[in-house]
């Protein structure tokens, strides 16, 4: 009787294993992926996830999680530090999925993303970058993020987006007035003139307003405009 329990007990376990094998062949291939990117991501590997993630967008464009993962491909490559990546995920995903109900995420994340590398340290060695630094990557983000506000001022990533914007109008005025003090050395105080003026009327509210307007008042000091000066000295700068 026992035999007969035990063979019973035997064939039941391979019958239930035939059943699982079954299952799992006939589960999509997509799906296996796409579960494999969740825990990946969820155990913090995120260079396995953008491979699951890739392997989806690769081979099944048009399937039930193409979406999904194009979408997760944006955080996947964010948490990589894969910046131009994120950005480029970010992009596609709003040309493709415009109606999706995540898109504010899609748009937040491509203004984020747009501009992270900040070359201020080899500006400070070469002096003739300051003149001509590169901040347009800077101002590109700022931009982006801006129109991240405009379409979705109600979007719960908005303080998020607001507290870098704070940080990009910061950096791309000081950049342009590390550009100015370089002309002041060089003796160009009517291009260093400009360069304040246009951190003054074009990127209000930064943390340089008081330096632009010291550069400003030593060009026109230098350039024989005493009055002009004086009327700076006179602003008051509110912080």
């Amino acid at each position: 009787m026992k035999n007969k329990f035990f063979i019973l007990l035997i064939s039941v376990m391979i019958l239930m294993s035939c059943a699982s094998t079954e299952q799992d062949e006939a589960e999509p291939a997509e799906v296996i992926l796409y579960r494999m990117a969740q825990d990946r991501m969820n155990a913090q590997n995120f260079m396995g996830a953008v491979e699951s993630l890739a392997r989806i967008e690769r081979f099944y464009p048009f399937g039930v999680y193409a979406e999904q993962a194009r979408a997760d491909l944006i955080y996947a490559h964010y948490m990589t530090g894969d910046y131009d990546q994120a950005y480029a995920a970010s992009e596609k995903f709003i040309r493709l999925y415009p109606r999706n109900t995540n898109i504010d995420y899609a748009y937040f994340m491509k203004g984020m993303t747009g501009y992270y590398a900040d070359d201020g340290l080899l500006g400070n060695i070469f002096s003739l970058s300051l003149a001509k630094r590169d901040i347009s990557g800077a101002m590109q983000s700022y931009a982006d993020l801006t129109e991240f506000l405009i379409r979705y001022p109600e979007s719960e990533y908005i303080d998020s987006a607001r507290e870098r914007l704070i940080f990009l109008r910061n950096l791309i005025a000081s950049s342009e007035l590390d550009g100015a003090e370089y002309y002041m050395k060089r003796g160009a105080y009517l291009a260093a003139l400009k360069r304040a003026n246009y951190v003054l009327k074009n990127i209000p509210n930064s943390t340089e307003t008081e330096r632009a307007l010291d550069i400003m008042k030593r060009s026109f000091i230098e350039l024989g405009y005493e009055e002009y000066a004086e009327k700076i000295s006179s602003v008051e700068v509110i912080n």
